[in-house]
């Protein structure tokens, strides 16, 4: 009960801080073979609004598409008036064929059907443009996916079981990487550790079916535990590793904020949910998006 009052007051204080950005003009959207795929949570409606209009200020063109996990009508319409013609697709409609429901497996099966005949900017409502993005411009220019993994390279798989020891921790992404050896074929895939809340999916460059195959053997290595949330987002590293070419956004111009200095040469800021209202820093950088929009900078 605590936890849910802390978020809710979390979330108005930033409303608050942040409500000239229902003062900015909507955007234009202009057709191009690629799209924004977000899974949005009904309480997050106004932090998408920002997030997708500090992406389109810099990319101006591609479609929109929200999987909507709650979020009200009244919301929507809200979303839709700032944003346009958003495709609003209902979390529980999305078949997720051999893979599992819930910890956003249902996103990244969307995306990957999609990733077939388009490209696919995965992105969470807590990301935020800062700056300028050319590392980005560029994979979409040259169909090459990426990934927010703090600059960290990808390599083989059996390689990060070191990492991952390193990481002192039990969470389910890195005992996958602590038992990485034990993954069928490993010496055949690559891995980078990254995250799923900003990654693109290069046109062509996976499908469905490798998709439930990672999902096949990782049930198989971890048996129970692979319904822990993070899973999905083993899934997305895994599948963005294996694309051809792929790359880690440059660190520290693309970063996941955990309470720590924000670097002066930054191009894009994902707000983690522990430390999202951290100090007013989301609010801080918010503010400065919401200018330059007004100003139609």
């Amino acid at each position: 009960m605590f936890y849910r009052l802390r978020r809710s007051l979390n979330y108005f204080k930033f409303y608050h801080k942040t409500k000239r950005l229902l003062d900015t003009p909507p955007l234009v959207q202009r057709a191009a073979p690629l799209t924004i795929v977000s899974m949005v949570a009904g309480h997050d409606f106004h932090l998408y609004i920002l997030a997708v209009k500090s992406l389109y200020r810099r990319l101006g063109r591609g479609r929109i598409v929200m999987i909507s996990d709650g979020v009200s009508p009244s919301s929507i319409a809200l979303i839709q008036k700032h944003i346009g013609p958003v495709e609003v697709v209902p979390v529980e409609t999305i078949d997720t064929g051999k893979c599992q429901r819930g910890g956003t497996w249902e996103r990244l099966v969307y995306l990957i059907r999609r990733s077939e005949n388009e490209y696919i900017i995965q992105m969470d409502a807590d990301v935020l443009c800062v700056g300028p993005i050319p590392e980005v411009l560029h994979c979409i220019d040259n169909n090459i996916a990426f990934a927010l993994a703090e600059g960290i390279p990808k390599k083989p798989l059996p390689d990060w079981v070191e990492d991952g020891i390193a990481r002192k921790s039990d969470n389910v992404v890195h005992v996958f990487e602590k038992q990485a050896r034990q993954f069928p074929d490993a010496d055949r895939f690559l891995y980078l550790r990254g995250s799923s809340g900003f990654a693109g999916f290069a046109k062509g460059a996976s499908n469905e079916g490798i998709l439930e195959d990672f999902h096949r053997r990782g049930l198989k290595m971890l048996g129970p535990r692979w319904k822990e949330w993070g899973t999905e987002q083993l899934a997305s590293n895994f599948l963005v590793a294996n694309s051809p070419n792929s790359v880690p956004l440059p660190k520290p111009k693309y970063l996941s904020y955990e309470r720590h200095q924000i670097p002066n040469e930054i191009s894009l800021l994902h707000f983690l949910g522990y430390c999202r209202f951290h100090n007013g820093v989301f609010a801080r950088f918010a503010n400065q998006e919401i200018d330059a929009l007004l100003s139609g900078g």
